[in-house]
């Protein structure tokens, strides 16, 4: 089965990071960072910067790739199931009022994660290009959930 790939955005301002309250199973009441699904076709930023429109009506312009993540999953028994690939981008706050749209339920600005976070979403968000990689493995931890650094962009491009 191929990987299911995802995009997400990582959009700082001065001192914060927009965070959306997911509405939708399954992660349900989680704050987490903009991001969905990579449709057929569709580049990772192009991606990401679709699902930070659609999920809180702002526009963010250009960004830069930060982080490629592996996410596998296991059934109890060891029998691998399938992956994720996660394209991390980041982006600079455009500015104006983030509004909960397509299945979040709330959004906020902060610089640390509101209580509950997904993770690794709480970990991406405060790290800067030139953070040890190994910091993201730290993360809530599922049955049979593994996460592997396949890329890191210690310095990337300008993102505005």
């Amino acid at each position: 089965m191929p990987p299911l790939e995802i995009a997400l955005a990582v959009i700082r301002g001065t001192g914060s990071v927009i965070w959306i309250k997911r509405g939708t199973q399954p992660s349900l009441g989680f704050w987490a960072l903009p991001g969905g699904r990579i449709e057929p076709g569709e580049a990772p930023l192009e991606a990401a910067r679709r699902e930070v429109h659609e999920e809180t009506e702002l526009v963010v312009t250009g960004g830069a790739p930060l982080a490629v993540l592996r996410e596998r999953f296991e059934s109890a028994d060891g029998t691998h199931l399938y992956d994720v690939i996660v394209h991390v981008a980041l982006f600079d706050d455009p500015g104006g009022e983030p509004v909960a749209a397509d299945g979040v339920s709330a959004t906020r600005r902060s610089l640390e994660p509101p209580a509950p976070a997904l993770a690794p979403d709480q970990r991406l968000a405060t790290l800067t290009p030139g953070d040890v990689p190994h910091l993201l493995i730290a993360r809530i931890r599922v049955v049979g959930e593994d996460l592997e650094i396949l890329s890191w962009n210690e310095q990337p491009a300008a993102i505005g």
